[in-house]
Parts: structure tokens; C-alpha cells; sequence
């Protein structure tokens, strides 16, 4: 009877100690379950190249493979199947309006995304093929071929004159301008304060159409920049340097200074130069802001 009566206390206490465990078992599964789900529906909706497991953001991911080439760049992530990426990027209207001027002559937007992991991985390769000039079909090729590689890596074995550090600026810019088109493709015909309020002031809204490249509307011009005056400096740059304004707004919106920009687009000029032209642009910004007359904004 005391036997018995030892055996049912051990099992009884067993049992009493195993039910927190196993709650707790069931408990973190149903979490990594959970999180999973949302990491997987976050990436699905989104596919920007900061959409990853674990935390990571993409544009830390993607910096550390353009140094050290191991291929796992968050780009290379989640976000679906390649045609389901290929669809998603078709049908996004405001994307898809965005990217067409990128890409390469006789390749259509669905096409040129078929392959890819997602929408990020996509847009970043596209803007990096511009940036340097590289055949977009090798690029993509390298990043989405049997072996694929993340996109420093293939910038690194498409341009290999170029150093770790320029490789590595490249891509944190292609995730940037990534980031920012698939951020502005959601807000698609909402223009931010700044903009309608230049649309309204109707001496200031003529003034700047004539430094307007020619089909382009003031709307669709700013869009995308923090004021207006860095809008109107990076117009004026533009004009004085005879650079292609969408060039320069496309670096700029995506977080490099006037200065940078036109050093990106401009490298026979030297970084001081290229911070001068910038300063010079903004003063002439101030001055049509200010309403000045046309012979104020002349270099000194």
C-alpha cells in the first residue's frame, strides 16, 4: 500500500512538472508559427528590400554581400514564387510607370521581373544596371541563374574595377531607390504639401515650368522630393550642368545630397566642384522662392 501510495505521488508530481513544458512547447510553436505568417504576409504585400526574417533589415543584408559576395542578400528573401513577383510588378500600375523608363529597349516589365524574389530584389537590380551602366540581362543573369549571387557580388564580377567601397555605396543606393519607388507606387496620385502648394502660386508654378524637362508636369516633377526647395535646386543643377534632370532626381530622392548626385553623374568633376555647383543651385533656389527677378539668379 505505501508503495502504491509513492508511485501515484512520483507520477502525479512528474506529470505537474511536465503540463508547464509542454504548454510552453505549444505555446512557442504557435508563436514561430505566428511570426512566421507574418513575415512571410509582410514580405507577400510589401516586397521592399527591408522585408526579411529574423529582423534583418534589407539594405544591411544586401550591404554585407556586396562585400563579401555570399549570396543571401534580404533581396534574395521571401515575397513568392518568381511569376508571382512578375505579375505583382505588372499589375502595380504607379511601379510599373516608375520602372519603364529602366528598362532595356524591346524587354517588357513582366518579363524583365520573371526570375526574381521579389519586388525589391527586382527594382534594386534595375536601378543598379542604370546607375552603372551594366547590361541589365548580365546582371540579371548572375543573380538569378543556377548559381545566383546577391547583388553586390554581381556587380563585383560584372565591374571588377570597381572597389569594395564603390560596389558597396552602389547597392545601399540601388536598395534606397528601390525602397523609395515601391514606397511611392502606394501613394500614387497623392502628392505631398509641398507640391500643391507650388501648384497654386501661380508665378512661382510658371517660373519653373520652363526648367522643366519638356512633357513633364510640375506634379510629376517634384514628386518625390522633401521641399521644394531641394525640387528646385536639383531643377536648376540640372539646367546649369545640362545633366538629365531624371538622373539627378533619381539619386536625390533616394537620399544622396545635390553634391553627390552631380559628382555620380559628372566624375570629371572633382567632389569640391561638385559641392559647388550644389551650393550655387540652392542659392538660386532661395532666390526664386524669394520672387526675384531673372537677372538675380546669374553666377557671380
Amino acid at each position: 500500500m505505501r508503495h502504491t501510495f509513492v508511485r501515484t505521488a512520483v507520477i502525479g508530481t512528474t506529470i505537474a512538472l511536465a503540463i508547464p513544458v509542454w504548454a510552453q512547447r505549444g505555446q512557442g510553436g504557435g508563436v514561430g508559427r505566428a511570426g512566421g505568417s507574418v513575415a512571410g504576409t509582410a514580405a507577400g504585400a510589401v516586397n521592399s528590400p527591408v522585408s526579411q526574417p529574423g529582423g534583418k533589415s534589407g539594405n544591411s543584408a544586401n550591404h554585407n554581400d556586396g562585400n563579401h559576395g555570399d549570396g543571401n542578400n534580404a533581396a534574395n528573401g521571401g515575397g513568392g514564387t518568381s511569376a508571382d513577383v512578375s505579375l505583382r510588378v505588372s499589375q502595380n500600375v504607379g511601379l510599373s510607370t516608375q520602372l519603364k523608363p529602366l528598362l532595356p529597349a524591346g524587354t517588357t516589365l513582366a518579363g524583365a521581373a520573371t526570375g526574381f524574389r521579389n519586388q525589391g530584389q527586382f527594382v534594386a537590380a534595375l536601378h543598379v544596371a542604370h546607375n552603372l551602366n551594366i547590361p541589365f540581362d548580365q546582371l540579371k543573369a548572375k543573380m538569378t541563374g543556377t548559381n545566383p549571387v546577391s547583388l553586390g557580388k554581381a556587380i563585383q564580377e560584372l565591374r571588377p574595377n570597381l572597389d569594395d567601397k564603390t560596389v558597396k555605396n552602389n547597392t545601399k543606393l540601388a536598395d534606397r531607390q528601390a525602397e523609395r519607388d515601391l514606397e511611392q507606387s502606394e501613394s500614387a496620385g497623392k502628392p505631398g504639401g509641398f507640391v500643391t502648394r507650388l501648384a497654386s502660386n501661380t508665378a512661382l508654378a510658371s517660373r519653373l515650368q520652363t526648367l522643366l524637362p519638356p512633357g513633364s508636369t510640375l506634379q510629376n516633377a517634384a514628386a518625390g522630393f522633401k521641399n521644394e526647395g531641394q525640387f528646385i535646386a536639383t531643377l536648376e543643377a540640372a539646367k546649369n550642368l545640362t545633366l538629365p534632370f531624371a538622373d539627378l532626381k533619381d539619386r536625390v530622392t533616394a537620399g544622396q545630397s545635390l553634391g553627390q548626385a552631380i559628382h555620380a553623374l559628372r566624375p570629371n568633376l572633382t567632389e569640391d566642384a561638385s559641392e559647388n555647383a550644389a551650393i550655387h543651385a540652392e542659392e538660386q533656389a532661395k532666390v526664386i522662392r524669394a520672387g526675384a527677378p531673372e537677372s538675380a539668379l546669374s553666377k557671380p
